[in-house]
């Protein structure tokens, strides 16, 4: 093997031989790369005396590797995956498209939504892909995720968004139907709605948790009525069932629009939201403008809860 600088002229011929890797032919190759057959044999022949050894058996039927030729031609089409990679990093630093973000649907039906129009406004186009599930980033299906937890999130670059509380909410015409809703927390008789899955994943989204801080109790809480999704027992509250337990920025715009009233006071969750992502989607200007509004967002939703405390 020559010792005339062979690195150097690997690098040159990464992209030549990455092409005969994949299509196993110097024609197909020559197509791939839109130059002239005579020019991949050409280089391919210059290539093989610069570095001392052949890299191709050619026989009028096929072409077959030969060692050497098999482990340069694998480097060759991991080293083009790698450019592929970065030049695809590099168009998403640019880009324009929608940013596919996941999150649970009680977030998305009970805040988000109804804060799109604000982020139109600011030319953030957002795609949402509603899940109760973690979502899977290596599928590529999505940019980012809003998620509910302690995290922060091993292997996702992770971004803390604002604390969470539960507060029990219930509708005017439940208090109505009680003499004194300051005492409903404490009526023997009243009706307890609860999310199942929250009082399941660990969140601290439970009535258990609420008591054992807020005022605790010697008997575990069993809710009289249960639910798949937060959205759906606060809509049962709003309906007058019972009482919900609410949660930061899933009861702030009906507590402001007068469909619940807080009842005793709230207390402060372990878990809190999160914004995750792969690193790569983390450099890019999308994730810079996404992160910047959902945090304005939050703070004009969390302000309006404390400016309605106040008021009341």
């Amino acid at each position: 093997m020559t010792q005339d600088n062979p690195s150097s002229k690997l690098a040159n011929a990464a992209l030549l031989l990455a092409a005969i890797a994949e299509t196993q032919n110097f024609s197909k190759a020559a197509d791939l790369l839109k130059v002239h057959q005579s020019a991949v044999s050409h280089r391919t022949k210059a290539l093989e005396e610069a570095l001392g050894f052949k890299l191709f058996e050619r026989t009028t039927r096929q072409l077959r590797f030969t060692q050497e030729g098999e482990i340069l031609c694998r480097a060759a089409t991991e080293t083009s995956a790698i450019w592929k990679s970065a030049l695809n990093e590099i168009e998403n630093l640019y880009s324009d498209k929608s940013i596919r973000l996941s999150l649970p649907s009680s977030l998305a039906m009970k805040w988000l939504i109804p804060s799109l129009p604000s982020a139109a406004a600011m030319n953030i186009d957002i795609a949402l892909q509603v899940s109760e599930e973690h979502t899977d980033f290596g599928s590529n299906d999505v940019d980012a995720a809003i998620r509910f937890g302690t995290g922060p999130y091993p292997g996702l670059f992770s971004v803390h968004l604002a604390h969470s509380e539960i507060q029990p909410v219930a509708s005017t015409a439940y208090l109505k139907a009680r003499e004194n809703s300051i005492s409903q927390l404490d009526d023997h008789n009243a009706v307890f709605l609860a999310d199942r899955r929250g009082a399941s994943d660990e969140t601290d989204f439970s009535w258990n948790f609420y008591f054992s801080k807020e005022r605790p109790v010697n008997s575990e809480i069993v809710p009289d009525f249960q639910f798949e999704r937060a959205d759906l027992m606060l809509q049962a509250a709003i309906n007058g069932l019972g009482i919900g337990l609410g949660r930061s920025l899933l009861v702030e715009n009906d507590i402001s629009a007068g469909f619940l009233k807080p009842l005793g006071s709230p207390v402060k969750m372990r878990s809190s939201y999160w914004l995750v992502c792969k690193s790569e989607f983390a450099k890019t200007d999308q994730f810079t403008r996404l992160q910047n509004w959902l945090k304005a967002e939050i703070n004009k939703t969390l302000g309006t809860r404390l400016n309605v405390q106040t008021k009341t």
